[in-house]
């Protein structure tokens, strides 16, 4: 590749692009015009996306800021600045799915007549039936 083509600015940092396309997939949980359970499993999918996010990549970043490695990436950004970044990032990015289960979702899953959750006294002994 060409000199002049390598240069950090024309790169995107591979965790923030990550954590973009989770933010496509959350977009698509949050459209309303994708029916109710494909938006479910949009949901599903964001959260399984991050929970392996964090198990593999930033754990792997902080795994490089304790050994003091310090060498940037393609895109400039040091494993601590990747970090930074990273949290200002997930910080916002959380609220939203938390937001839109329980401001859309649940409450058309509610409407649909499903039941996710139920309170003990409602339980009886026979596995799969409530009171």
């Amino acid at each position: 590749m060409k000199k002049e083509f390598m240069k950090p600015e024309y790169f995107e940092n591979r965790e923030l692009s990550w954590l973009g396309f989770d933010e496509r997939i959350l977009g698509e949980a949050r459209d309303k015009g994708n029916r109710l359970f494909e938006r479910l499993k949009f949901l599903s999918i964001t959260s399984s996306n991050l929970d392996e996010f964090f198990m593999v990549r930033v754990a792997s970043l902080k795994d490089m800021v304790n050994a003091e490695y310090s060498k940037k990436d393609f895109s400039g950004m040091t494993p601590q600045q990747q970090l930074d970044a990273i949290h200002d990032r997930v910080h916002h990015f959380l609220s939203c799915p938390y937001s839109s289960w329980h401001r859309s979702l649940l409450p058309e899953l509610l409407q649909c007549g499903v039941q996710l959750i139920v309170e003990y006294e409602k339980l009886n002994e026979e596995p799969g039936r409530y009171v």
